[in-house]
């Protein structure tokens, strides 16, 4: 599929932005050759041993030391987080890229994010394999959306890291590569983005057409829109026994613990979601899903179709947006006793919207239904209707409908779901910018 037009057209808009709005990046280093200060916050902190700030290990593939050094090992199966401070930060951040080199003994998965005075960001998760220094460079808008912000802490995680399994965890070379300046001064926390300056053009996007994907929306296969790089799946939850346990017990190919089924059923029910939870949501649930398989390429990966949703929406210069949808099945594991010693299951559906962005750059956007753009283990798609301010719109499987608001800031709007004898309605928000 070639969407070479809507490149030509977010490059013209990214022209017109530099023209009327002078804004140059600069890069800026955090952390590299252990010199440059910083610690971890310790309320933030689940490494079990604090960092080493400049350690020596010898020189690995792609990482020379000294680098930061977090290691430890626990009883029981969990996440081990935290949130490095530099000196460098706070800084304003306007696009580009967070680089970083992360580096295991064991193979784990990796997580990185951003955080400010916007909160904390969206995580971007890797697998790391054990002993391979993996060379990280991630956009910025995958992190925390396009919009201008203060960034004062990176956050950094292992996943889902097994018990009793003593773990070394390095990192290195921590660099952000647009740091905002405007007019040839420093960005402060009350700047702006920039993106009001093409607003007035964006008419003519509204009049390019939309190439539909031509997948089974039930095809676990996704072949990339964008000619990107290879997403991993998620690290699976289960090991190979206890999958083989649960499969004799349920017919599902997800398995979910009752605390992450609530947190899905939250989202899907919150009537008031600030832009960004709500573009989070999501992805979030879509995460727990696919962790928690059972059985390897059952459904789409929800990262790259997730990321691909706001590449898309990006290079429309965020006036069209694939909306994002998941129709399919699991079983939730709840205690059956007090002490909760022995689970249950019990069968449970997902069927859920979401949009990859959390605002729209004018009072109007193209919401297209591309089933690319949605997960499910079936062969009917859903039907969606939007309504915003009372007034409701069918959209259709391979069509789109414009979606205006009456003034800017955040808005609401509710997307009406059907899937056989399941009905959801949702509440979802972007900004109008």
């Amino acid at each position: 599929m070639n969407y070479g037009m809507f490149k030509r057209i977010a490059l013209m808009g990214a022209l017109a932005s530099l023209s009327g709005y002078a804004q140059v990046c600069n890069t800026l280093t955090l952390y590299k050759d252990g010199s440059y200060a910083g610690r971890m916050e310790e309320s933030t902190r689940s490494f079990p041993e604090a960092p080493e700030w400049s350690t020596n290990w010898g020189d690995f593939d792609n990482m020379q030391n000294p680098y930061i050094r977090l290691s430890g090992m626990r009883n029981y199966r969990g996440d081990w987080t935290g949130s490095l401070v530099f000196d460098a930060l706070p800084v304003k951040v306007n696009g580009g890229t967070l680089k970083i080199k992360a580096r295991s003994s064991q193979k784990g998965n990796f997580g990185v994010w951003l955080s400010g005075n916007s909160g904390a960001g969206h995580i971007s998760f890797h697998e790391l394999e054990a002993n391979k220094t993996a060379v990280l460079t991630i956009p910025v808008q995958e992190l925390m959306g396009n919009e201008s912000f203060e960034v004062d802490k990176v956050g950094i995680g292992l996943f889902d890291v097994p018990a009793n399994q003593y773990t070394n965890f390095f990192v290195d070379d921590i660099e952000l590569s647009c740091i905002e300046t405007v007019g040839g001064s420093a960005g402060g926390s009350n700047g702006t983005s920039g993106n009001s300056a093409t607003m007035g053009n964006s008419d003519a996007l509204f009049q390019t057409e939309y190439s539909f994907a031509d997948v089974d929306p039930a095809s676990a296969i996704r072949k990339g829109l964008f000619d990107s790089a290879y997403v991993r799946p998620t690290s699976a939850h289960y090991e190979i026994a206890e999958r083989s346990s649960l499969q004799q017990k349920t017919s599902a190919a997800f398995v979910l613990s009752e605390n992450e089924h609530n947190q899905i059923v939250n989202f899907r029910e919150a009537k008031t979601l600030t832009p960004k939870a709500s573009r989070d949501g999501w992805y979030k649930s879509l995460f727990y899903i696919d962790r928690n398989r059972l059985k390897d390429g059952v459904i789409a990966n929800p990262k790259q179709v997730f990321n691909e949703a706001n590449e898309m929406a990006a290079l429309s210069n965020y006036t069209l947006m694939p909306l994002l949808l998941a129709d399919l099945d699991y079983a939730v594991s709840y205690c059956a006793d007090t002490a909760c010693a022995t689970h249950v299951l019990e069968d449970s559906g997902l069927l859920l919207a979401g949009l990859p962005s959390s605002y729209i750059a004018g009072s109007k956007f193209r919401l297209v239904y591309d089933p690319y753009f949605t997960v499910t283990t079936r062969k009917t798609l859903p039907h969606v209707e939007i309504c915003v301010s009372g007034k409701c719109q069918s959209l259709d499987p391979k069509s789109e409908i414009m979606v205006e608001f009456d003034s800017a800031g955040v808005q609401e709007l509710q997307v009406k779901i059907t899937s056989g004898n399941l009905n959801v309605q949702q509440h979802l928000f972007v900004e109008v910018k």
